[in-house]
């Protein structure tokens, strides 16, 4: 048989140790700096893709209210239940939530720009902490 024997995976696991142990500590530190970033991208962005579909969705319905008669009623969703509400309340209402979406959608947009960047930068650090560490063994 030619594939791998629970032999070869206890050399690699040593291989990962021995790397692991030679790599400086302050690179460590950067690289777990590097996860939580990575981590707080994906949050992020996340985040964003949900605001983005929600603020769709307010934009869709706005659309079609402003279709409407002046005098016509709507029924709004609140929990479980249908409520009967006026279409300029409902309409203020979502023009509200709106802004509020298209703020929130701005500032998570700063947000993953900003730590993409710091990325980027740690990527860089990092990969520079490694060549000189190299060049010292």
């Amino acid at each position: 048989m030619d594939g791998l024997r629970i032999g070869d995976f206890k050399n690699v696991r040593l291989k990962v140790v021995k790397v692991a142990e030679s790599i400086p500590p302050e690179v460590q530190t950067k690289l777990m700096k590097l996860q939580q970033l990575q981590e707080q991208l994906s949050a992020i962005r996340a985040q964003r893709q949900s605001v983005e579909l929600e603020l769709r969705e307010v934009s869709r319905v706005l659309d079609e209210i402003k279709e409407l008669p002046e005098e016509e009623e709507v029924y709004e969703s609140i929990g479980h239940i249908l409520v009967k509400r006026k279409k300029d309340d409902v309409q203020k209402k979502l023009d509200e939530r709106r802004e509020i979406l298209e703020l929130r959608l701005k500032t998570l947009t700063k947000q993953e720009a900003n730590i993409a960047t710091q990325i980027e930068d740690l990527r860089r650090k990092i990969a520079g902490m490694l060549a000189k560490t190299r060049k010292l063994s």
